[in-house]
C-alpha cells in the first residue's frame, strides 16, 4: 500500500520532481565520466610516463570527487528540502486522515529510493555513453592514436558513484525523517496561508550601504591590481576577499531596493503591463535571499576564474613546447653550489664541471649523441638587468607584478663561438658581431618587451670596462636549452676574449641523440647512461625534450580535467539553487498570481512577468560574478604571460558561453515548471 501511495505521489508531483530530478541525472553522469578515466590506459597505446600520468591524475580526481560529493551532497539534500515544504499541506492530511509518523517516513523514504534508483540508472546510462567522449578528449591530450579505440566501462567509476551517490540518498532519508519529526500539524495545514516577510528598507540606509559596497569592492579591486594580492599572498589577499566579498553582500542588499526607486520614477516602465508586480517579486525576493544570492554570485566567479585560468594555463604550457625545445636533451651542472658549513652559514662551493666537457669527447657519449655542444654561462656583478631596461620599463614591470618584484639580479653571458655552435645545432640564423657589440637572445614575452625599449635605443652596457651596443635592431627571441614553457629571461651574446675574464655560474651540454626513430627507447637508455656510477657526475640536471613533452601532456590533461570537474559542479550547483529558488516563489505566490488572473490579466501577460522575475532572478548573480571575473582575469593574465605566448581573456567568453548554455537549460526548465506550478487550480 505505501509503495502505490509513493509511486502515484511521484506521478502526481513529476513536475515538482523535474529539476531534482535533472540534477541527480546530471550529477551522477558527470561523476561517472571523470571517474571512468582509469579505464582509459587499457584502451590507448601508452609509453610508460604516459601511463604513469594517467596514474596519477586518477589519484588526483579521487581526491577531488569526494570534495565534489560534497558538494552534492549539499545540494541534493537543499533541493530535497524543497519538495518537503512544498507538500506540508499534503502531509499534513495524512496526519489528519489517522496515518502515523512512522508510515509518512516510510512513504518519504520510498520514494526517495524510487527517485534515486531511477535518477542512479539513467544517470550511469548517461555517463557511460559520454564517458567515450572523454576517452577522445584524453587521447587528445596525452597525444597517442586510437587505433585499440573500443567502447569502454570503468567498473572502478560504477562502484564509486554506486556508493557516493548511495550515502548521499541514505542521508536525505535520515534528513526527512527528522525534518517530519518536527513539524507540526497546524503548521503543516496552515502552511500554504502564511507570507513572507518582506522588509522595507529606509532610502537612505539602502543608498549608503549601496555607496559602502561600491567602496569595499573598489578597495579589493585596488588590491588586486596595484599591491598585486591574488599572487603575493598575505595579508593583502585574506583583506581583498573580505572587502570583495561583504562588497557584493552590501551590493545585494540595497540594490534590490535601490533599483526600485529608479523604475518607479521611469513610469513608462514601471506601469507598462505586469512590470510593477514582476519588479516588487524581484525586490521581495533580493530581500529576504541576499546571503543565497551573494554565495550564487561568488560560486559563479569560481566557475569563470577555474575554467577561464585552467584552459589558459594548459594552453601555456603546451603552447610553443617545439620552440623552447631545440635539441633532445641538455644536461647541466651549476659551477657553485650551496653548502653549510660548521658556523652554519650556506657558503658557494665550486663543483667539478670538467666530467661534463670529458663526457662531451667521449667515444661512448657519442654513441648515444653525435651532435653535442659544450658550453659555459658567465656572469659578472657588472651587468645587472636593470641595467638594460630604462626607467619607465623598470617602473612598467614593478607596477604590474609589484613593487617587491627584483631586477637586480645578475645576467647571463655566453661566448660569440658557443653562440654560433649553438645556432649552427639548433638551425637558427647566425648573426655575426664585432669586438664592440652584443647580442641579446630571450623568449619570455613580458621580459622581451621590457629589455627592447632599451635595447633599440642602442644606449649599450658596459662588462667589466668595455662598453658594448647592440650588433642588430631586434632581440632574437630563442630557447638555449630545454624547457616546457618560454624559460630564457635574457642571455646575452660577447665576444671570447671578454668572457675569458668572467665568472663561470654553469656549465651545459645540449644536443641530439644518433637513433631518432626510437626516440623513447633511445631517452631511456640515456637517462640511465647519464645517471649510472660509471660516470659520477655531481649536481647535475638533465632535461630532455621527451621530459618537456610528457610533463606538459600532464599538466594539460589534470588542469583541463580539473578545471571542467570543478567548473561544471560549481555551475549546476549555482543554476540548481536558483532554479529550486524560484520553484518554491512560483508555489509561494499561485494565490498572487489566481488574484491577478481574477482581474483580467490574460496569461500572455502572466507569463510575461514570471519571465522577467526569473530572468532578472538569474542574470543578476551572474552579471556581479562575470563584473569580478574580468577584473580578476586582467590581474591572473600576468601570471600566465610570463609562462607562453597566452591570452587569459580569449578563454573568458568560452567560460561565459558554457555558463550561459548551463544557465539557459536551468533556466527554460525552471520557467517551464513554474508556469505549471501557477496554471495548478
Amino acid at each position: 500500500m505505501l509503495f502505490k501511495l509513493s509511486l502515484k505521489n511521484i506521478k502526481k508531483s513529476i513536475k515538482d520532481y523535474s529539476i531534482y530530478f535533472f540534477t541527480l541525472v546530471f550529477a551522477v553522469a558527470m561523476f561517472y565520466m571523470f571517474n571512468s578515466i582509469d579505464a582509459q590506459e587499457s584502451m590507448l597505446e601508452l609509453n610508460n610516463s604516459k601511463a604513469e600520468l594517467i596514474k596519477s591524475l586518477v589519484f588526483i580526481m579521487g581526491y577531488i570527487s569526494t570534495f565534489v560529493s560534497i558538494i552534492l551532497g549539499f545540494l541534493i539534500v537543499y533541493s530535497n528540502n524543497f519538495l518537503i515544504r512544498k507538500r506540508k499541506k499534503e502531509i499534513g492530511l495524512y496526519f489528519t486522515l489517522g496515518m502515523s509518523k512512522r508510515k509518512v517516513s516510510w512513504i518519504l523514504v520510498i520514494e526517495t529510493i524510487i527517485i534515486g534508483l531511477f535518477s542512479l540508472i539513467i544517470g550511469l546510462i548517461l555517463g557511460v555513453f559520454i564517458s567515450q567522449f572523454i576517452s577522445i578528449l584524453t587521447a587528445k591530450l596525452f597525444e597517442v592514436n586510437m587505433n585499440s579505440f573500443k567502447f569502454i566501462f570503468s567498473t572502478s567509476a560504477f562502484t564509486k558513484t554506486l556508493l557516493y551517490f548511495g550515502l548521499i540518498f541514505i542521508l536525505v532519508m535520515i534528513f526527512n525523517v527528522i525534518t517530519l519529526s518536527r513539524y507540526k500539524l497546524i503548521d503543516l495545514l496552515t502552511a500554504s496561508k502564511k507570507n513572507e516577510k518582506v522588509k522595507f528598507r529606509n532610502k537612505y540606509i539602502t543608498l549608503l550601504t549601496f555607496i559602502l559596497s561600491i567602496v569595499l569592492i573598489g578597495y579589493a579591486y585596488n588590491l588586486l591590481l596595484s599591491k598585486h594580492a591574488l599572487t603575493m599572498m598575505g595579508k593583502d589577499t585574506i583583506t581583498m576577499i573580505l572587502c570583495g566579498s561583504l562588497g557584493t553582500f552590501f551590493l545585494f542588499f540595497s540594490l534590490s531596493g535601490f533599483l526600485l526607486k529608479v523604475f518607479e520614477h521611469i513610469k513608462h516602465i514601471y506601469y507598462r503591463g505586469l512590470n510593477m508586480f514582476a519588479l516588487k517579486q524581484i525586490n521581495s525576493k533580493i530581500n529576504t535571499t541576499v546571503i543565497s544570492t551573494t554565495i550564487i554570485s561568488l560560486m559563479l566567479l569560481l566557475t569563470v576564474g577555474i575554467l577561464s585560468g585552467s584552459m589558459s594555463m594548459a594552453s601555456a604550457f603546451n603552447g610553443d613546447l617545439k620552440e623552447n625545445n631545440l635539441t633532445d636533451y641538455t644536461i647541466n651542472i651549476f659551477y657553485t653550489a650551496h653548502e653549510l658549513g660548521e658556523d652554519g652559514e650556506f657558503k658557494k662551493v665550486p663543483i667539478n664541471h670538467k666530467n661534463l666537457e670529458e663526457l662531451n669527447k667521449s667515444e661512448k657519449f657519442k654513441k648515444y649523441s653525435d651532435e653535442s655542444i659544450f658550453f659555459y654561462r658567465y656572469q659578472t656583478d657588472d651587468l645587472i638587468t636593470s641595467d638594460m631596461m630604462t626607467k619607465e620599463s623598470v617602473k612598467k614591470l614593478q607596477k604590474e607584478y609589484g613593487s617587491a618584484l627584483s631586477l637586480n639580479f645578475n645576467v647571463n653571458i655566453i661566448s660569440e663561438t658557443d653562440y654560433k655552435n649553438i645556432m649552427k645545432l639548433t638551425k637558427k640564423e647566425i648573426v655575426d658581431i664585432k669586438d664592440n657589440e652584443y647580442l641579446l637572445l630571450a623568449n619570455i614575452e613580458i621580459i622581451t618587451d621590457a629589455y627592447t625599449p632599451y635595447y633599440k635605443s642602442k644606449k649599450g652596457i658596459e662588462i667589466n670596462g668595455i662598453k658594448l651596443k647592440p650588433a642588430t635592431d631586434e632581440i632574437i627571441q630563442t630557447a638555449i636549452i630545454n624547457s616546457n614553457s618560454a624559460s630564457n629571461d635574457g642571455v646575452v651574446v660577447v665576444s671570447d676574449e671578454i668572457v675569458e675574464n668572467l665568472i663561470k655560474v654553469d656549465a651545459s651540454i645540449i644536443g641530439n641523440y644518433v637513433d631518432t626513430k626510437d626516440v623513447e627507447t633511445m631517452d631511456e637508455e640515456f637517462r640511465k647512461y647519464i645517471e649510472s656510477e660509471e660516470l659520477s657526475l655531481e649536481g647535475f640536471n638533465l632535461r630532455t625534450k621527451l621530459d618537456m613533452e610528457t610533463s606538459s601532456i600532464g599538466l594539460k590533461a589534470i588542469l583541463i580535467f580539473l578545471g571542467l570537474y570543478l567548473g561544471i559542479t560549481f555551475a549546476i550547483t549555482s543554476a540548481t539553487v536558483l532554479a529550486i529558488g524560484q520553484l518554491s516563489e512560483a508555489s509561494d505566490n499561485k494565490n498572487r498570481y489566481r488574484v491577478l488572473r481574477q482581474i483580467g490579466a490574460d496569461n500572455k501577460m502572466l507569463n510575461k512577468a514570471l519571465l522577467i522575475q526569473i530572468g532578472v532572478t538569474f542574470m543578476f548573480p551572474l552579471i556581479i560574478a562575470l563584473i569580478h571575473s574580468f577584473v580578476g582575469l586582467k590581474e591572473l593574465n600576468n601570471i600566465i604571460l610570463a609562462m607562453g605566448h597566452i591570452d587569459l581573456t580569449s578563454n573568458i567568453f568560452l567560460t561565459t558561453l558554457f555558463i550561459l548554455i548551463v544557465y539557459g537549460g536551468y533556466f527554460l526548465i525552471t520557467y517551464m515548471c513554474s508556469k505549471n506550478i501557477l496554471k495548478d487550480k
